[in-house]
This record gives C-alpha cells, structure tokens and sequence, in this order.
C-alpha cells in the first residue's frame, strides 16, 4: 500500500487530522474523503492509497474522531451536520480553497453533499457513498420535534453511548470488537487500522475511544433533515453508491434521488452492507476512479 503522509491542519477553533498522498503533480485533481460517524480516517487508506497515481487525496478525521483536535462538547453539537460541512470548508480553504473533488461514507457523504450544495465553489462533482439521513416523508415534522426539544427515539445514538469507552490495551479493545456488530465481516488490516487510528492512549496505560459514546451519540441524534432539500438544490454532478443490505438510503429516497437526478448515476453493490467501503473496496474504488476521471461506471 503507498503510504500517505500524516499532517494537522489547522483551522478556527483547532486542527483536523488528515492523512495525505501527494498525487502526481501538475494539474492532477485533488480528492477530499470524508468518514462515517465514529470511525476515523485510517480505516479507508488501503481504499484510496490505489487512486493517488491519479490524484491528490486528502481523507481527514471528523471534529471529534480520530486525531483531530477541535471542541466537541454539548455546545458544539452537530445538528443537522452542518458543524462537520463548516469544518469541511475550513479544511478546504486551507488546502488552497478549491474546487475539489468530494467523496465520503455515511455521514461523511451527506455532511460533505450538504456544504457542496450550499456553497458552490467547494466542489465539481461528488461521491456519496451509502449517505444517512432523516427518510424524507418525516423529516419536516422531526426538524420541528428536535427545534422544540421533544424526546425522540434514536436507537442508533443510544446503543453508542452505552459503548465502552476504555480498554486496558489495544488488544483488549481488539478481542471485543473483532466479527462484532459495525465490525463483522471486516479485514483484520482494516480493524487494525481502527485500532491504531480510532483510539487513544490514556494516562493509566489504556487506551479510549478518540470519538466519545457522548459525541458519537450527538451526531447520531443530530442526523440531517434537510438532506431531500439539498437534494433538489443540487446543480454539481454527483453519484450515489448504496448499499444492498441495511442501506442507510431506502428505496423511497431512491426514487426521490432518481425523479429529481435522472443523470445521476444510483447504484446498489450487490451483497455489500452499510461498510462497503470496507468490506467491498474494489467496487467502491471503482467508483472513484469514476469520480476522478469524470466519467462514473455505466451500469
């Protein structure tokens, strides 16, 4: 695998972690990657270390993941996402201001999408690759619950704050995750990665979730809303990459994407789940090699 340099951009309020290839050189384009809620950017290198002969990359952890170090308290919480598309824009501009090429996974997908959309310079065509969002026939009525503070159920966010948080060694955290929930059907190198990139050592010789159960909660609970509002906004090019099984995008917003976007293309990669990304990186870097080229797979 062609390793990638690490370096801390920063920006307002502290830095972003960020794992880059430099590419070809000239007037390669340049491919910002962002990762689900809760994971890190490690866990897509073995993904698109292949496409930096073609490309510069730049796949960066999230506020709150991984080795980046911004606030992420109950003040900053992530509603709608629009605090993780603001810190997309920040990285942006200190990468040279763009426009770049966009690709992301799960709420890395529909963060970036949504600042895409909202600001026009940032990108010239995107990859959403499996993107979560409230299903659009409720999400006007859950905007207003979540605006006035009503209770709601989210059984996502309340499994992840029941999440331990500390383990006495990475091999302990290792034992407890491997075949397991999110984590079945991964790669050993692929759990590795998030072993080595996804905690932190503590100060009694442990190591903790560099994404708090707090924080992975809060994004959870702060899942998009406007998500189909975008979607009809959208003017740049773009592809959807969804899973076939347990796919965040059900086939009702399929037919919303397509009825809005005949051209854009919408493909199911058969006998993948939510990690495909993972679990199936050939098919997923397919697509970006699409995304680079400017011409995505016919299917």
């Amino acid at each position: 695998m062609i390793m990638p340099f690490e370096q801390s951009v920063s920006i307002p309020g502290g830095t972003l972690h960020t794992l880059q290839w430099a590419g070809p050189g000239g007037l390669a384009p340049h491919l910002i990657f962002a990762h689900a809620t809760g994971m890190c950017a490690a866990i897509y290198a073995a993904l698109l270390a292949p496409l930096s002969a073609q490309a510069r990359i730049t796949a960066y952890d999230a506020r709150g993941h991984g080795g980046s170090l911004l606030p992420a308290e109950a003040d900053q919480t992530p509603t709608d996402w629009h605090l993780y598309g603001d810190d997309l824009r920040a990285l942006a501009a200190a990468l040279g201001g763009g426009p770049f090429l966009l690709a992301g996974h799960s709420m890395g997908a529909t963060s970036s999408f949504e600042a895409a959309v909202a600001h026009p310079g940032l990108a010239t065509r995107m990859l959403l690759i499996d993107p979560p969002f409230i299903p659009f026939d409720v999400a006007e009525s859950v905007r207003r619950m979540r605006d006035s503070g009503a209770p709601m159920a989210n059984p996502m966010a309340d499994r992840a704050v029941r999440r331990s948080a500390h383990f006495p060694s990475r091999a302990a955290a290792r034992a407890a995750w491997a075949g397991r929930g999110v984590f079945a059907g991964w790669p050993d190198a692929a759990l590795d990665a998030y072993i080595s990139g996804g905690l932190h050592d503590a100060a009694d010789g442990g190591v903790s979730l560099a994404c708090t159960p707090a924080w992975e909660a809060a994004t959870f609970r702060g899942i998009s809303t406007t998500a189909q509002d975008s979607f009809r906004a959208a003017r740049l090019p773009f592809a959807v990459l969804a899973a076939e099984h347990d796919s965040t995008v059900r086939a009702a917003e399929e037919a919303v994407i397509r009825a809005l976007h005949p051209e854009a293309p919408f493909y199911r990669v058969p006998g993948s789940g939510h990690f495909l990304p993972v679990t199936h990186p050939d098919a997923v870097r397919e697509w970006l090699y699409g995304l680079i080229s400017g011409a995505f797979p016919a299917r």
